[in-house]
């Protein structure tokens, strides 16, 4: 039973960790869109923190990056 217990409480651990991971990235992409690019584009509207968010997650799905496959894909080529 204690080792389900510490499980869980790592799982839990975890999942806070990357939610404190996903907040500090956002408030960044919050400051440099307002900042830098509402100045710089006429079409382009100030966000808020959850816009930040998804912004954030929107790119790691788009623009997640495969190099660990493409690594192993290589040394079985030689």
């Amino acid at each position: 039973m204690d080792n389900f217990t510490e499980g869980i409480g790592l799982f839990l651990g975890g999942i806070a960790v990357i939610a404190l991971a996903a907040v500090l990235l956002a408030l960044p992409t919050q400051l440099l869109w307002n900042g830098c690019l509402v100045n710089a584009v006429d079409a382009v509207n100030p966000i808020g923190f959850w816009q930040a968010l998804g912004l954030n997650f929107l790119f790691t799905i788009l623009f997640k990056g495969t190099s660990s496959s493409n690594n192993k894909k290589n040394e079985q080529k030689n």
